[in-house]
């Protein structure tokens, strides 16, 4: 078979060979690089003390102000206790005034 421009159906042909020269543009692949550090560094440079701020935020709300149950029950049984409910039945402010005299 002689070798045409036109190929029929079915027909296979050589590839056409790469040209590593045309294969990447250098000039345009470094500026979408860098680009696209620049752009990621001042997200990052905007978001950071946004995202610690939040942080900060939601930690004081739910850790420092968030009701402590566990310090008014603790302070409610210590009280009773130091009100007559122990053993010997005796208030601290009797016992301190008997220790004073």
């Amino acid at each position: 078979m002689a070798h045409h421009d036109h190929h029929a159906p079915g027909q296979t042909h050589d590839p056409l060979p790469i040209d590593p020269e045309r294969d990447i543009d250098a000039k345009s692949a470094t500026i979408w690089f860098v680009g696209s550090a620049i752009v990621i560094f001042l997200s990052l440079w905007l978001m950071v003390p946004i995202f610690m701020r939040v942080l900060d935020h939601e930690l004081k709300q739910k850790v420092d102000l968030a009701p402590n149950t566990e310090l008014i029950d603790v302070r409610a049984e210590e009280a009773e206790f130091l009100n007559g409910g122990n053993p010997k039945k005796k208030k601290i402010a009797d016992v301190v005034a008997g220790l004073r005299k």
